[in-house]
């Protein structure tokens, strides 16, 4: 008996436990004997199985160690224990989601105490037998069955006893139990950096993908993806819920999360590490696990270019060094009108002057992904505060801090884009069916119900009317090629959340009333 136990040890240490089914067995039995002058009788077994082999998909073969007592009794023997151990080979049939049968070949050891008021002695010898079971899965660790069989006790010159047997199992699985991780595994995933500036955005657009297998050997039901990046998330965020999925079947989740605007802190590149929960139902039980992933945050200022809408985050009407121009340039035309057509006309010669005694400056920068038509790179976009304290940027950050101004004062504005190029346009306040009666230049765009005047933000150092010919012109020319676009800031405010951050709200030197009056004639 010893050298069986010996050698299930040793193998089922040989092999690693993420690939071993193990489940122990409580099988109470009925025996009817039909050999050997014994009483019929009630017995019971424990098996230890593990299935180390699967084929067609889930069936499994296996190999158990199993031990068991029956009383044996007979008219001049009371009841005495007869201990049986064995070695066990099974081979296991799935044959749906809730029931699987099979059967079972066993052969090993048995032992008969000697009982000295009766005068026998203690006898021993080999065991073979075998049975046939049907198992209904109540979960997916644990199994209730039935099951029938017969045993040959031998012993020479003749078998000490054979019976056939009836009886229920309860077994339970440990790998499907306690010891389980789940059954659904993360079979690929790919995960972009998050930009800041985008933390809303993200709460329904994707950021990666995720695809899972379903390892379970059964459906699953009620299946949610989730994920969690404790960093800059109180809760997990649903990015993905399915009815079902089917063994064997892979299921996708695009990645999304309610981030908070604790994210606007990151002025550097850094990782954090988040989790993608995945939920389910598997044969009534609600499974859940977990996969760790690494996520990384780019500083505050980063964007890429795969939407030219995209730069509209950085436009806030609330950026406190922006208001401060605005304010400053709406008072003094106020108080000194000019004779434009309109007084949204008025107030943007008013802005244009103020920068320039401001002393906004472009700055080339000849890395920009904006200018190279490198979409998928990282490009550095300033805030309007930032701007204003650096005094000047690239087209992107001076068009960024034109609109902000703009729209701090209510006045509706929008980005023009022409290959390797980005510009502003600003509101006329004019009715499009009277536009070329009052801009009689007809240096206008009409769309979506308004008449905009394309404004070229790089030349701060020129005159207003210089600046509003550069942009009409190089949208007209743009446009005949097919290559022009206009987006009204409030439309790309639908899909790209303007933010504001806590420093914009710094302290600069405004110019002096008499600098930008001289720069108003």
């Amino acid at each position: 008996m010893k050298r069986f136990a010996a050698l299930f040890l040793v193998v089922f240490f040989s092999l690693p436990l993420f690939c071993l089914d193990f489940e122990v067995a409580l099988m109470p039995q009925f025996d009817l004997h039909t050999e050997g002058d014994f009483d019929n009788s009630v017995s019971g077994t424990i098996s230890f199985d593990f299935y180390p082999i699967t084929i067609r998909g889930r069936d499994k073969i296996g190999f158990g160690l199993q031990a068991g007592a029956a009383g044996i009794k007979a008219q001049t023997l009371d009841t005495t224990p007869l201990y049986y151990g064995d070695l066990a080979l099974t081979y296991l049939c799935r044959l749906h989601d809730r029931f699987a049968a099979g059967g079972q070949f066993y052969g090993g050891m048995w032992q008969f105490p000697a009982v000295e008021s009766k005068g026998t002695k203690a006898m021993n010898g080999s065991l073979f037998g075998g049975r046939v079971f049907a198992d209904f899965y109540a979960f997916p660790e644990l199994k209730l069955g039935a099951f029938a069989g017969y045993s040959d006790f031998r012993f020479s010159p003749k078998d000490f006893a054979t019976r056939f047997d009836v009886g229920l199992s309860v077994k339970y699985s440990f790998s499907r139990g306690i010891l389980s991780t789940g059954g659904v595994e993360l079979d690929d995933h790919e995960v972009q950096p998050i930009f800041p500036v985008f933390y809303s955005y993200y709460n329904e657009n994707s950021f990666g993908s995720l695809a899972f297998y379903n390892g379970e050997e059964n459906r699953i039901r009620d299946v949610t993806v989730s994920v969690l990046i404790p960093e800059y998330m109180q809760n997990p965020k649903v990015c993905a819920e399915y009815e079902s999925i089917e063994r064997n079947e892979y299921f996708s989740a695009e990645l999304t999360a309610f981030i908070n605007e604790t994210i606007l802190e990151s002025l550097m590149v850094h990782k954090t590490e988040g989790k993608v929960i995945i939920s389910y139902t598997s044969l009534g039980k609600r499974v859940t696990s977990e996969q760790i992933l690494d996520f990384t945050a780019l500083n505050r200022n980063a964007m890429s270019w795969e939407d030219d809408q995209r730069a509209a985050a950085f436009v806030s009407s609330h950026d406190g060094a922006a208001n401060k121009i605005s304010k400053l340039a709406k008072s003094i035309i106020i108080k000194n009108p000019q004779n434009e057509a309109t007084q949204n006309i008025s107030i943007a010669k008013g802005i244009f002057a103020t920068l320039k005694a401001y002393g906004i400056s472009y700055v080339k920068d000849p890395t920009s992904p904006f200018s190279s038509s490198e979409t998928q790179d990282v490009d550095f976009l300033q805030f309007p505060y930032q701007t204003l304290l650096y005094s000047g940027g690239d087209c992107d950050d001076l068009s960024i801090l034109n609109c902000a101004i703009f729209e701090s004062i209510g006045i509706s504005t929008a980005f023009i884009t022409i290959p390797g190029h980005i510009f502003m346009a600003f509101d006329s306040g004019i009715d499009p069916k009277k536009a070329a009666e009052v801009l009689k230049d007809g240096r206008y765009v009409i769309q979506g119900g308004k008449a905009w005047i394309p404004l070229e933000a790089t030349i701060s150092q020129e005159n207003f009317e210089i600046s509003r010919a550069a942009g009409y012109n190089q949208w007209k020319s743009a446009s005949k090629k097919g290559e022009a676009k206009l987006y009204p800031m409030s439309d790309a405010w639908q899909l790209y959340k303007a933010v504001s951050v806590p420093e914009s709200d710094t302290d600069i030197e405004l110019p002096s009333v008499e600098r930008i009056l001289r720069y108003l004639k």
